[in-house]
């Protein structure tokens, strides 16, 4: 959901300051929970949240919010402060629990692997008659004891020339599949590319990874629709709109271009079509006249 917030384009009335300080935790003077901590318990766990909206001192537009039972219902007076998150029907959560308990699991079994590869195996040349006989069973496992202290050590050790030590082999493919397999769910669910779930970066310095970020833009826009942008106004009581998409600068660069060259518009009207293209108050650029 933290991704979600970066194709979110905060209006003017609010600021991206207050916005901030309203949606983003907060740790001094003291521990603040914003907006975000509330949405995402709520998604979590499934329930409905009813929050209490109090204005931050000193801030036109930022709010904290206080947790609030059914009985605040009962005052009318209270009501326009009310904020409700209600995801009790959100089974989009059941789902990701499933999925990230495989990976969970996964991962786990991967870590076993991991230690049983690091172990020391060491063959002792007729070890099976030699603990056969009570008399030499001690004296055997006192040298295997001083062998596997020296191995560890990187000290040395005094073997029999058939005997060996070596480390066991371990296969990673099962649980490196197990992952996958989760992760592909867990896109699946969400929306989102592979290479966001697992946290890869691209493979190739030749790859640009188009596909990558406009499947993860998509999957943000989604959840801004179906999650945030309700919450967002509610809190805020003000219009909120997604981002241009930035990685079309190609495609704009020749509508900008079309725009200047034409004569079937006045820079009024020119302006307008940029500026429902292009974020220009963002970069700084002011209205002349």
């Amino acid at each position: 959901m933290f991704v979600t917030l970066d194709i979110v384009d905060v209006p003017d009335e609010i600021g991206n300051s207050d916005f901030s300080k309203t949606i983003f935790d907060s740790h001094s003077p003291k521990l603040t929970r914003g907006l975000m901590h509330y949405i995402i318990e709520a998604m979590a766990e499934e329930n409905a949240i009813t929050l209490r909206k109090r204005p931050v001192t000193g801030r036109e537009n930022a709010f904290y919010f206080e947790e609030r039972n059914d009985s605040v219902f009962k005052s009318k007076e209270n009501k326009l402060d009310l904020v409700i998150l209600d995801f009790e029907e959100f089974y989009r959560t059941e789902l990701l629990e499933a999925y990230f308990g495989m990976v969970f699991d996964a991962i786990m079994g991967a870590a076993k692997l991991i230690r049983v590869g690091g172990a020391l195996v060491l063959k002792i040349h007729n070890l099976g008659e030699l603990i056969s006989d009570r008399e030499v069973l001690l004296a055997v496992e006192t040298q295997i004891n001083q062998i596997n202290t020296a191995l560890n050590k990187s000290g040395v050790a005094y073997l029999d020339s058939q005997s060996e030590v070596e480390m066991p082999k371990v296969d990673m493919k099962p649980p490196k599949e197990q992952l996958e397999y989760a992760y592909s769910l867990i896109c699946n669910a969400t929306g989102r590319p592979m290479s966001f779930i697992n946290g890869q970066m691209v493979g190739s310095l030749n790859s640009t990874g188009e596909g990558d970020q406009k499947q993860n833009r998509l999957a943000s826009i989604r959840d801004f629709n179906e999650v945030l942008r309700g919450i967002f106004e509610s809190v805020f009581g003000a219009d909120f709109i997604i981002k241009p998409d930035i990685g079309q600068l190609t495609e704009i660069s020749n509508f900008l271009n079309s725009i200047e060259m034409s004569s079937l518009f006045d820079e009024t009207e020119k302006r307008k079509m940029v500026e429902s293209v292009l974020p220009i108050a963002d970069f700084g650029i002011n209205r002349k006249g």
